[in-house]
């Protein structure tokens, strides 16, 4: 038995280990050609964490545990992302570009942010109706959490925390609700993509879209035909679950099938459908409007194309599914700078001499104006609900975990 989990766990961390030396590699490339301690130092250490990785004590655990070596890698990405902004920058002319902002910009642009989690949480009403009738109110604390979690926790943790804290609230099935998130998932990233073929048809061609486009249409029409043929089959799941589990583990994933599914009752009512598909459109729509603002905050020389912020919407939510730091730090700020490039040269029009300070700036500034009103209401919504830390992961387990 033993035996058996240390070669499961030995080809469960060689990916990460590979990703941590390549990490390595980079900054030891960025060392050798910009120099700096801060490559160096970056080089060693991810290098160190894979060798850390490797040594073996006693009772088969490793100097460094899984979850240690996960946040390293995922701080590791994150540092790559902001070394790729931030790296060759000119610091005084990225503060210059701060001093000069126009800061007026960023009511509206959190104004609208707020409107958005208004706007979803009605849509996932829509969505809970196969659950039960969720009221307005603890629907919207729980989608303030779960966002607002998703901003400071690691490993995308508010949306269990989301599941959690509703289930908890209403006494109804978190694994149930949770499949109304899965749902949700698809949803937006089908609307981005439509943003994006829009965006592609303003204009925008470019190889670093056409690969995001097809990276993207491939994971969310993947989804969306798995979470489809596993509600429309689910007979089949459950005698293959039956056949192939211990009769103890077998009725608890049944158990965990059927809340599942609960969930997924919007696929079979075309009413429904209709209604989630327009609402998420409305959404979207909107979250793509809150980023204009910021950025007519920066001077970037030529007029700023209509279409940039939805360019930059669904660059940002395929950029989110990289593992990184709470809070897609560097990853954001990184999509943020390729969405200005990749606009500005659609227009055709030609980038002032600080570009990369303006465009670093206004990365910051955009992540705050996201954040910032995200973060306030999810700590309001957490203490409004009564929740602590510790129940932050219970409601990770509970999903797993959940007898109904």
């Amino acid at each position: 038995m033993n035996g058996e989990h240390a070669r499961q766990s030995g080809r469960k961390k060689w990916p990460r280990l590979l990703i941590l030396w390549l990490i390595g590699a980079f900054f030891a490339y960025r060392w050798w050609t910009l120099g700096g301690l801060f490559h160096a130092t970056a080089a060693l250490a991810s290098w160190l964490t894979a060798a850390a990785g490797l040594v073996r004590l006693p009772r088969y655990k490793t100097l460094l545990s899984i979850r240690q070596q996960t946040l390293i890698l995922n701080l590791g990405i994150s540092l790559v992302f902001l070394d790729l902004v931030f790296g060759q920058i000119e610091w005084a002319s990225m503060l210059g570009a701060f001093a000069k902002a126009n800061y007026w910009t960023l009511p509206p642009a959190m104004g609208l942010v707020v409107l958005s989690l208004f706007l979803r949480t009605w849509r996932w009403q829509w969505l809970l109706r196969a659950v039960g009738q969720v009221p307005f109110g603890p629907a919207f604390r729980a989608t303030n959490i779960g966002i607002g979690a998703n901003m400071v926790l690691p490993a995308r943790a508010g949306e269990f925390l989301r599941a959690y804290a509703l289930g908890r609230a209403t006494h109804s099935s978190k694994t149930a609700i949770f499949a109304t998130l899965v749902v949700e998932r698809i949803f937006d990233g089908l609307t981005i993509l439509l943003s994006l073929v829009g965006v592609v048809l303003l204009g925008v061609r470019s190889p670093e879209v056409k690969r995001i486009g097809v990276v993207g249409g491939v994971f969310y029409a993947g989804a969306l035909v798995g979470v489809s043929l596993f509600y429309f089959r689910q007979a089949w799941f459950a005698s293959l679950a039956e056949r192939l589990l211990p009769e103890n583990w077998a009725s608890r994933a049944l158990n965990l099938l059927n809340a599942f599914a609960d969930g997924l009752h919007v696929l079979r009512d075309g009413r429904q459908l209709l209604i989630v598909s327009l609402q998420s459109l409305l959404i979207w729509f909107v979250l793509g409007w809150s980023f204009y603002p910021v950025m007519l905050a920066f001077d970037f020389g030529p007029p700023m194309p209509l279409f940039a912020p939805f360019l930059l919407l669904p660059l940002l939510a395929l950029g989110l599914t990289i593992p990184g730091a709470p809070g897609g730090v560097g990853i954001i700020q990184y999509m943020g700078v390729l969405a200005l490039r990749l606009s500005f040269a659609a227009a055709g029009d030609g980038l002032a001499a600080d570009f990369p300070e303006q465009a670093a700036a206004f990365s910051l500034l955009m992540h705050f104006s996201q954040a910032a009103p995200e973060v306030a209401l999810g700590a309001w919504a957490f203490l409004a609900e009564g929740l602590t830390w510790g129940e932050v992961e219970e409601g990770r387990e509970a999903i797993g975990s959940e007898r109904e």
